[in-house]
């Protein structure tokens, strides 16, 4: 799919160079962009699922039997130790919605739940039986509750893609079968086009059997490209063109101050080579690094002039000085220091060796001109230009080759690449030697290049208008809420609370999927927007093209007005984001799936998940970067001193307690980044607030049922336990360690146990918590 923009914001710095599927400046997503978060986590049970499908008629009569059972069952053996936390004539939901929340809920907690105090471990009360049960899978260094989401996902996109095209299906509205003739006809191309992708990815035998070259062709061209490391405009102008990283981010995006214009950007990128400059001050994996790229360069570069050892050598001390001089993941989150407006020569003047004047003039509409630019440090570009300046050629042409590779890495199946991939895998926690089924890697690739044709088939089988409205009602009541929070904020001056409010109402909701830009469900929209794509048998060459296509689509947007209708997100991805400059909070379908939501679930559930969600998107439009933008978008300072010092002070709160907290790295006892977290710990602290205090005012005159076999609980603290089922998880020490040096969110058990179990009031509250001080909160 094409994106508005390559925000470094939300850059993806894992090696595979992929311009990532942001809208523009989405800063704010719910998860990180780890493949593990983006990955099922569940055993494959493709005969099973065919068979299902043979037999659904069948196997919906036993399911119906076992619900029916298991209903008797929970019923029966229901106990209440607690003598009364719930009402005997209260009512109980017996839905098979309910009775499946009911026994996952029972699943994932604890064998000793009942005597452990959720005061004081409510992550392990919650997640204890998830942790026990799930396994990690060879190739995953993390699986949390929303990675079986994902999984159920990709599970029914795989039968979407390995069936033939759905013309019976009456779902939605948009379904084969009430379209129009042309359309549907049009919409069964458009399929075609889909699975021709799909199947060139998991032709792997043809893959295998082209091996390395593809990427050599590629290699051979870049090396075409440098006839003078002075100069190396030609090579970075190739480069961009497929998306492949070099020594700095360029791209277009809304305007910070003026978001209905589109402006050209330049970033860092978050680290060089690794995923995180943090892991160049660490010998060992410095080392292994190094050994890695040694064995690949000298199998995939045989005629190099440089013996393999030494030019892997000069390479990583390219990196570390690049490395070096990078600002931290922190201060590349703040617009504050990441918006200064120059002029397109004197931004290429910093380092005229990326020849960026010429290479931008390229990327851009020819009838547009470049009259300023957003560049971002500066001094960072000077400094790349010194150190570019003392490295011998051979390594800068080492450096700009080995981009490739790891860019491309992952589009061809050659044992020459394995040391890099056992290198990834040992630094992400997985095994050596594991690959992720194929499937999930060729939906993956379907996913970047033709996502909004996979998201319409997506949402008719997985999602309905009933969804979208009740989605919409939760959005609204904490919509209500967070005024209700802004009014109640005697911290903040009277203009910056009204300025607040209007902000609140302005935020517009988007659910589900795009219905422009382009609409999927009109198979001719679809059909034009990837008019220009070519989907071929070959998947290397289907994987340049997609990018070639996303590329070219970003930059025609200079020179238009924005299109603030567009989507960063396909609706099979399991997330959600703010963005600030549009002053929207988008959700796609795939985020709106049980544990987080489901029609006919206790409203408790879905506020809980969903609702918690919801609220923390729209309390990013308040933390401490979504603060400094005001009612229409446009970065402006509209606080007062005082409201910004009273601010900051409710903020460092934040910061110096989730800084004491530590997981178990890699190589021992690591701490939790306050300041690099500050944002989503804010956003996830509003958002759970919130949407508690929504689902309470939406429940006071029509309570919600309890859940068979949950009343040791009471509804309340069932809110709370629905939430800490969202972020049950499981890790590989150096999975943890990348999270923490790398993300700028919290690990997931200090999502639970910081964000409900430290400083909800309403948590403590339900399980008559002693009162935490000082407690962290803004909204």
């Amino acid at each position: 799919m094409a994106s508005p923009a390559a925000d470094p914001r939300v850059d993806d710095t894992r090696g595979n160079g992929h311009v990532g599927r942001s809208a523009a400046n989405e800063s704010t997503p719910l998860l990180a962009r780890q493949d593990e978060e983006s990955r099922s986590s569940q055993p494959a049970l493709w005969e099973k699922i065919k068979a299902w499908r043979r037999d659904r008629a069948v196997l919906a009569g036993l399911l119906l039997l076992v619900a029916v059972a298991l209903i008797v069952t929970i019923v029966v053996l229901a106990v209440n130790p607690r003598g009364g936390n719930m009402n005997s004539s209260a009512a109980l939901c017996l839905t098979p919605a309910c009775v499946h929340a009911a026994s996952e809920f029972l699943y994932n907690l604890s064998p000793k739940y009942q005597e452990l105090d959720a005061c004081t471990n409510f992550d392990e009360m919650v997640c204890g039986g998830w942790r026990q049960v799930h396994s990690l899978r060879s190739d995953q260094g993390l699986a949390n509750a929303l990675s079986l989401m994902s999984d159920n996902g990709q599970t029914l996109l795989r039968i979407i893609l390995e069936s033939p095209y759905p013309d019976q299906s009456t779902h939605s509205h948009f379904s084969p079968r009430n379209l129009a003739v042309d359309p549907a006809d049009i919409d069964r191309e458009n399929f075609n086009q889909l699975q021709r992708a799909y199947n060139s990815c998991m032709a792997v035998n043809e893959i295998k059997k082209v091996g390395i070259e593809p990427i050599q062709v590629v290699l051979s061209e870049v090396s075409s490209t440098i006839k003078d490391t002075k100069d190396l405009s030609d090579t970075i102008l190739y480069m961009e063109r497929l998306g492949i990283p070099h020594f700095e981010n360029l791209y277009a995006s809304a305007d910070d101050k003026d978001p209905n214009v589109i402006v050209i950007s330049a970033s860092p990128r978050t680290a060089p080579g690794l995923s995180s400059k943090a892991y160049y001050s660490d010998d060992s994996v410095v080392s292994a690094y190094q050994d890695a790229m040694q064995q690949v360069l000298k199998s995939v570069l045989p005629n190099a002039t440089t013996e393999a050892k030494g030019l892997a050598e000069s390479i990583v001390k390219l990196e570390k000085d690049i490395a070096a001089i990078t600002p931290s993941l922190s201060e590349l989150r703040d617009v504050t220091k990441t918006y200064n407006v120059m002029s397109l020569q004197d931004t290429a003047k910093l380092a005229p060796q990326l020849g960026i004047d010429k290479v931008l003039k390229t990327l851009a509409p020819s009838n547009y001109t470049i009259d300023r630019m957003i560049t971002a440090f500066p001094e960072f570009l000077g400094n790349v230009s010194q150190i570019l300046n003392s490295a011998k050629a051979e390594t800068v042409k080492g450096f700009l080759q080995w981009k490739v590779i790891q860019s491309l890495a992952s589009a061809v199946d050659a044992p020459e690449l394995k040391p890099l991939t056992q290198f990834n895998n040992k630094l992400g926690g997985r095994d050596p030697d594991a690959t992720s089924e194929r499937y999930r890697t060729c939906l993956s690739a379907v996913d970047s290049g033709l996502g909004w044709t996979l998201s319409r088939f997506y949402v008719e089988a997985a999602f309905s208008a009933k969804a979208k409205d009740l989605g919409n009602q939760v959005i609204l009541d904490i919509k209500d809420v967070f005024s209700g929070r802004i009014d109640s904020a005697d911290w903040m001056d009277k203009d910056a609370q009204k300025v607040a409010k209007e902000k609140v109402k302005n935020i517009v909701q988007k659910i589900g999927y795009p219905e422009q830009s382009p609409n999927i469900t009109n198979p001719q929209a679809l059909k034009d927007y990837y008019a220009s794509l070519k989907v071929g048998a070959s998947h290397f060459n289907n994987t340049l093209e997609f990018r070639r296509f996303e590329i070219k689509e970003s930059w025609a947007q200079l020179g238009k007005p924005t299109d603030k209708s567009t989507w960063g997100m396909t609706a099979s991805t399991v997330n959600a984001y703010y963005n600030p400059p549009y002053n929207e909070i988008v959700f796609p379908a795939a985020i709106m799936q049980f544990p987080l939501f489901g029609e006919g679930l206790p409203n408790y559930i879905n506020y809980a998940g969903f609702g918690a969600v919801a609220g923390h998107e729209l309390s990013h439009a308040f933390d401490n970067n979504g603060r400094l933008y005001d009612l229409n978008g446009y970065l402006k300072d509209w606080w007062s001193n005082k409201t910004i010092e009273e601010f900051t002070k409710r903020a460092d709160c934040f910061v110096k307690e989730y800084s004491n907290f530590t997981v178990q790295g890699t190589n021992g006892t690591i701490h939790v980044n306050g300041e690099q977290t500050l944002g989503e710990n804010i956003a996830d602290a509003g958002g759970l607030s919130a949407a508690y205090s929504a689902w309470q005012a939406r429940t006071k005159d029509t309570p919600d049922p309890h859940l068979p076999g949950l009343e040791f609980f009471t509804k309340e603290q069932l809110f709370y336990v629905a939430f800490g089922n969202v972020w049950c998880s499981k890790y590989t020490p150096e999975a943890l360690t990348q999270r923490v040096i790398g993300d700028e969110h919290s690990p997931n058990m200090w999502r639970i146990m910081g964000t409900a179990m430290m400083n909800s009031r309403g948590f403590k509250q339900a399980y008559n918590c002693p009162v935490k001080e000082p407690t962290c909160e803004i909204w």
